[in-house]
């Protein structure tokens, strides 16, 4: 019998995102164009931003308790 998965937090999700980009600066930093600072920074906002707008979007569109 099959069962329902929760969903993870977003906080979880967030943090996972924010793990890919580490790895893709560590990735980078082997190889022959690395990321400046500058950029890992706007890597390290862009997931911020885009796990506010959710959290902005979520709080607009409240699920009915199923």
């Amino acid at each position: 019998m099959a069962t329902a998965l929760e969903p993870r937090p977003l906080a979880d999700l967030e943090q996972d995102a924010l793990a890919r980009v580490e790895a893709e600066m560590a990735r980078r930093a082997r190889g022959v164009k690395p990321w400046t600072p500058a950029e890992y920074v706007d890597e390290i906002e862009k997931v911020h931003v885009r796990f506010n707008h959710r959290r902005q979007w979520l709080g607009t569109h409240e699920q009915a308790a199923a």
